[in-house]
């Protein structure tokens, strides 16, 4: 009976001393890893859009934080009216909100397009800069095609021609 208390106590002290350990261990990886990524950003910190193309656009937070966004696909418009709108409920806009994409009217702007936004990605001024001043990638021609052949026939050889 004495050696199954004693062999209870030892085990309830070893768990006593690692466990906050670990739990100490666990929070340090936590506050160090920050890949800048987040799903969502409060709307009273966002002092300016800035449209760069059809799928992405930056949002200039107070304390000049950065985020960009990267559409899941192309908003149609966006890149032409560089100029949308969009409506939330809780203050906050989030990776499964839309925006809406706003054309001029003679009464003022009317909302055309809707896209759905992706997650906001924090960047440095240097990325931002870089990202407006990169070249956009205009389609190119595709290659000529070879003459179709026949899919299993052997071409045969050709032979040289002798003078």
């Amino acid at each position: 009976m004495h050696k199954q208390i004693s062999q209870s106590l030892i085990f309830a002290v070893s768990l006593t001393v690692t466990i906050p350990v670990t739990a100490q261990e666990d929070e340090t990886v936590s506050d160090n890893i920050d890949d800048g990524i987040t799903n969502c950003i409060t709307l009273r910190n966002v002092r300016r859009t800035e449209v760069i193309d059809g799928r992405n656009v930056l949002y200039h937070m107070r304390g000049r934080t950065i985020y960009h966004n990267i559409l899941p696909r192309e908003c149609g418009g966006l890149a032409r009216e560089k100029r949308f709108s969009y409506a939330t409920t809780m203050g906050r806009l989030c990776d499964l909100d839309s925006i809406t994409v706003l054309y001029p009217d003679p009464y003022g702007l009317q909302g055309g397009n809707s896209c759905r936004l992706g997650k906001f990605h924090k960047i440095s001024k240097e990325d931002a800069e870089a990202l407006k001043e990169a070249p956009t990638l205009k389609p190119v021609d595709p290659l000529p095609m070879p003459p179709p052949q026949e899919v299993g026939v052997e071409k045969e050889p050709e032979e040289p021609e002798s003078n």
